[in-house]
């Protein structure tokens, strides 16, 4: 191993935890306001979580670039922050997902990524780190270690062809992929220490409306092999194809309902 990937493996966890830890007062304040703290992100996006007409939970998703002269190749991250929103509030459910993971040659790589549960009563963590490098010809070993009523848990990802993802760098690639053309594919993802191949599918287009006014949209079915939910999501075509309307389903039930409420591209 040279003394520059080193060097860059380092920084990318003092990165990693910078990121993580700072700052973080409350999830809940960080709903409601970090749509304004933000500076120069790539975007930033803003939704709604409804069920029967009910917004019960609100998601910040901020993409963006990390500057420093440390690293070799351009580094990004990409974090979702979801809270309860109204009366929901009393039963806190806040989460804070982060995914750091870089781009070379067109092509996205995985550092780590971190998931963090604040409920009422307990804290659940997921910690993945990825490998992009095969170990003797025989694949890339990602871990994972997880955190869960009081409980930690190690577990070690084979992947043979060094191209995992995590469930939030998938988001970013796809969208890329859509830009480019290509509507179906499929990714092997670790998705909070657990094993999934996600499936994309184009099944229609439709015209609704959006925080953008008439919208011009692509619906693209995404199902995970061998679990029983799957997902709508309309990505608007003139738009950078941001998802402006997602529906998830178990088996045939809709479960609720995302729409976009704000959005700021740079």
């Amino acid at each position: 191993m040279s003394h520059q990937f080193k060097i860059s493996q380092i920084f990318n966890k003092i990165l990693f935890f910078l990121i993580i830890f700072f700052p973080q007062e409350s999830s809940s304040n960080e709903c409601e306001n970090i749509v304004n703290k933000q500076e120069n992100p790539i975007f930033i996006a803003k939704y709604d979580l409804k069920k029967n007409k009910i917004t019960f939970g609100t998601n910040v998703n901020i993409y963006r670039r990390i500057q420093s002269d440390v690293f070799e190749v351009p580094k990004y991250s990409f974090q979702i922050f979801a809270c309860t929103a109204g009366i929901f509030k009393l039963k806190r459910d806040d989460r804070k997902e982060t995914s750091l993971f870089s781009i070379i040659k067109d092509k996205i790589r995985s550092d780590t990524y971190h998931f963090n549960r604040t409920l009422k009563d307990r804290i659940e963590k997921v910690n993945t780190i990825f490998q992009n490098k095969s170990v003797k010809g025989d694949g890339c070993y990602h871990t994972t270690q997880t955190f869960k009523n009081g409980e930690k848990n190690n577990l070690e990802h084979k992947d043979l062809n060094c191209g995992a993802l995590d469930r939030l760098s998938v988001q970013i690639d796809y969208q890329k992929k859509l830009k480019s053309g290509i509507y179906d594919t499929e990714y092997f993802v670790v998705d909070k220490g657990r094993e999934r191949n996600y499936i994309f599918e184009l099944v229609d287009a439709e015209v609704i409306n959006t925080i953008f006014g008439e919208t011009e949209t692509i619906i693209v079915k995404r199902t995970i092999q061998g679990n029983k939910r799957s997902t709508l999501t309309w990505y608007a075509i003139n738009h950078e194809f941001v998802p402006v309307k997602i529906e998830q389903y178990r088996k045939k039930t809709l479960k609720f309902t995302a729409y976009l409420t704000k959005y700021k591209i740079n």
